[in-house]
């Protein structure tokens, strides 16, 4: 035999969600009066732009990170070009 309870675990998904989408629903108010200040249009823009760089910076980070020189292969680089430079320097 089962228990009475057992029966509330037989609602359906629907008539749960239904059960608690109501309830919020009917708390709400139904306007809502605000105010956009027409600065709230440039802050906006400025995050979005943000946004976009900092996602940008990111990416080449990233990319780099797989990409790019190693430190091993980047040293004789550098040095090749100071060697250039002393060398430009005792010609001219």
């Amino acid at each position: 035999m089962r228990h009475p309870l057992h029966r509330a675990s037989l609602l359906s998904l629907p008539v749960k969600i239904l059960l608690t989408v109501v309830p919020l629903l009917l708390a709400t108010p139904r306007s809502a009066f605000s105010y956009a200040d027409p600065g709230s249009g440039a802050f906006l823009y400025q995050a979005a732009y943000a946004a976009f760089l900092g996602g940008a910076f990111y990416a080449r980070k990233l990319l780099n990170r797989f990409f790019g020189k190693t430190k091993a292969e980047a040293a004789p680089d550098a040095g090749a070009e100071i060697s250039r430079a002393q060398a430009s320097d005792e010609l001219g």
